[in-house]
């Protein structure tokens, strides 16, 4: 039965996998992009995208730690890169 569900359910993950960057940059990505993320899902991909929309840009990669926690921002630190908006002139 694994073997079977295991079959079924890797064409869709080897598709997902294929559309994702290798890395994400949380000033500028939407919901779908940070779900790329491994452990970040539709909820946790929101809550990135509406703390970078009340507070403005994530300074660097470290600043996800407000919303996704420590542990889990120090996991993602290898696939997160962060651009800063320049400032309007």
């Amino acid at each position: 039965m694994f073997a079977c569900c295991t079959l079924f359910a890797s064409p869709f993950a080897l598709a997902a996998r294929k559309t994702c960057p290798d890395f994400v940059d949380i000033n500028h990505a939407d919901v779908s992009q940070l779900r790329c993320l491994r452990g970040v899902g539709e909820k946790r991909a929101a809550a990135v995208v509406t703390f970078r929309e009340m507070h403005g840009p994530y300074p660097g990669p470290a600043s996800l730690a407000a919303v996704v926690g420590p542990k889990m921002a120090q996991r993602l630190r290898e696939r997160v890169v962060v651009n800063v908006p320049a400032a309007p002139r």
